[in-house]
Protein backbone atom coordinates (compact mmCIF):
# COMPACT_ATOMS: atom_id res chain seq x y z
CA UNK A 1 0.00 0.00 0.00
CA UNK A 2 2.55 2.27 1.02
CA UNK A 3 4.93 1.53 -2.79
CA UNK A 4 1.55 2.15 -4.68
CA UNK A 5 1.05 5.65 -2.65
CA UNK A 6 4.74 6.61 -3.30
CA UNK A 7 4.40 5.60 -7.03
CA UNK A 8 1.33 8.25 -7.20
CA UNK A 9 2.92 10.53 -5.42
CA UNK A 10 6.18 10.35 -7.98
CA UNK A 11 3.49 10.22 -11.15
CA UNK A 12 1.50 13.43 -10.02
CA UNK A 13 4.49 15.09 -9.16
CA UNK A 14 6.24 14.52 -12.80
CA UNK A 15 2.88 15.40 -14.13
CA UNK A 16 3.40 18.47 -12.20
CA UNK A 17 6.40 19.40 -13.25
CA UNK A 18 6.10 18.22 -16.80
CA UNK A 19 2.96 20.77 -17.44
CA UNK A 20 4.91 23.90 -15.41
CA UNK A 21 7.78 22.99 -18.20
CA UNK A 22 5.72 23.05 -20.91
CA UNK A 23 3.41 25.69 -20.26
CA UNK A 24 6.89 27.92 -19.23
CA UNK A 25 8.02 26.87 -23.29
CA UNK A 26 4.84 27.90 -24.37
CA UNK A 27 4.69 31.70 -22.11
CA UNK A 28 8.89 31.89 -23.42
CA UNK A 29 7.75 31.22 -27.44
CA UNK A 30 4.99 33.53 -26.74
CA UNK A 31 7.10 36.58 -25.38
CA UNK A 32 9.86 35.83 -28.08
CA UNK A 33 7.31 36.15 -31.18
CA UNK A 34 6.43 39.89 -29.38
CA UNK A 35 9.81 41.03 -30.39
CA UNK A 36 11.63 41.30 -34.26
CA UNK A 37 14.25 38.94 -32.85
CA UNK A 38 12.79 36.07 -31.65
CA UNK A 39 10.04 36.26 -34.38
CA UNK A 40 13.12 35.83 -36.42
CA UNK A 41 15.17 33.48 -34.24
CA UNK A 42 11.88 31.46 -34.35
CA UNK A 43 11.22 31.69 -38.31
CA UNK A 44 14.23 31.96 -40.03
CA UNK A 45 15.42 28.55 -38.99
CA UNK A 46 12.11 27.15 -40.41
CA UNK A 47 12.35 29.02 -43.80
CA UNK A 48 15.69 28.19 -44.12
CA UNK A 49 15.17 24.23 -43.70
CA UNK A 50 12.45 24.29 -46.01
CA UNK A 51 14.56 25.24 -48.41
CA UNK A 52 16.67 22.75 -48.21
CA UNK A 53 14.00 20.13 -50.21
CA UNK A 54 15.16 18.96 -53.29
CA UNK A 55 13.16 18.66 -56.01
CA UNK A 56 13.96 17.49 -59.49
CA UNK A 57 11.90 18.25 -62.97
CA UNK A 58 13.04 15.72 -65.05
CA UNK A 59 9.76 13.98 -66.74
CA UNK A 60 7.23 15.52 -64.17
CA UNK A 61 4.37 17.10 -65.25
CA UNK A 62 2.59 20.48 -63.32
CA UNK A 63 0.41 17.95 -61.50
CA UNK A 64 2.85 15.70 -60.12
CA UNK A 65 4.98 18.66 -59.08
CA UNK A 66 2.11 19.94 -57.05
CA UNK A 67 1.54 16.78 -55.25
CA UNK A 68 4.94 16.31 -54.25
CA UNK A 69 4.80 19.68 -52.77
CA UNK A 70 1.85 19.28 -51.16
CA UNK A 71 2.69 15.98 -50.02
CA UNK A 72 6.14 17.32 -48.24
CA UNK A 73 3.66 20.96 -46.99
CA UNK A 74 0.46 18.90 -45.59
CA UNK A 75 2.05 17.46 -43.04
CA UNK A 76 4.10 20.34 -41.51
CA UNK A 77 0.56 22.44 -41.91
CA UNK A 78 -1.04 19.79 -39.87
CA UNK A 79 1.88 19.58 -37.01
CA UNK A 80 1.47 23.54 -37.09
CA UNK A 81 -2.45 23.89 -36.55
CA UNK A 82 -2.20 20.55 -33.98
CA UNK A 83 0.71 22.43 -32.21
CA UNK A 84 -0.85 26.09 -32.36
CA UNK A 85 -4.37 24.11 -31.07
CA UNK A 86 -2.60 22.64 -28.47
CA UNK A 87 -1.11 25.80 -27.10
CA UNK A 88 -4.00 27.07 -27.09
CA UNK A 89 -5.36 24.54 -25.30
CA UNK A 90 -2.97 25.33 -22.66
CA UNK A 91 -4.20 29.44 -22.94
CA UNK A 92 -7.57 28.64 -21.96
CA UNK A 93 -6.44 26.75 -19.28
CA UNK A 94 -4.24 29.56 -17.70
CA UNK A 95 -7.48 31.69 -18.47
CA UNK A 96 -9.54 29.21 -16.15
CA UNK A 97 -7.11 28.84 -13.45
CA UNK A 98 -6.60 32.44 -13.10
CA UNK A 99 -10.13 33.58 -13.80
CA UNK A 100 -9.21 35.73 -16.36
CA UNK A 101 -12.00 36.43 -19.17
CA UNK A 102 -9.25 37.71 -22.02
CA UNK A 103 -7.13 34.47 -21.40
CA UNK A 104 -9.85 32.49 -21.65
CA UNK A 105 -11.05 34.31 -24.75
CA UNK A 106 -8.03 34.38 -26.54
CA UNK A 107 -7.30 30.59 -25.52
CA UNK A 108 -10.06 29.84 -27.13
CA UNK A 109 -9.46 31.72 -30.23
CA UNK A 110 -6.14 30.34 -30.69
CA UNK A 111 -7.65 26.88 -30.41
CA UNK A 112 -10.02 27.37 -33.18
CA UNK A 113 -7.11 28.97 -35.12
CA UNK A 114 -5.13 26.03 -34.84
CA UNK A 115 -7.97 23.72 -35.87
CA UNK A 116 -8.58 25.78 -38.61
CA UNK A 117 -5.07 25.65 -39.27
CA UNK A 118 -4.79 21.78 -38.81
CA UNK A 119 -7.90 21.01 -41.32
CA UNK A 120 -6.96 23.57 -44.11
CA UNK A 121 -3.18 21.29 -44.35
CA UNK A 122 -5.71 18.28 -44.56
CA UNK A 123 -8.18 19.11 -46.76
CA UNK A 124 -6.14 21.38 -49.41
CA UNK A 125 -3.66 18.77 -50.87
CA UNK A 126 -6.51 16.17 -51.16
CA UNK A 127 -8.60 18.40 -53.19
CA UNK A 128 -5.97 20.71 -55.31
CA UNK A 129 -5.87 19.73 -58.90
CA UNK A 130 -4.89 21.57 -62.24
CA UNK A 131 -7.74 20.37 -64.18
CA UNK A 132 -6.02 17.29 -65.55
CA UNK A 133 -7.82 13.56 -65.47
Amino acid sequence: MKITNAMDNVRNKVNEVGAKAMLAAVNATGKAMNTRLGRAALVVPMAVSACTITASAEGADAQGMIDAIMGVLGPGVIALGSLVAVVGGIQTGVGFKDDNADGKTRGFQTLIGGAIIAAVGAIIPASLSLGGS
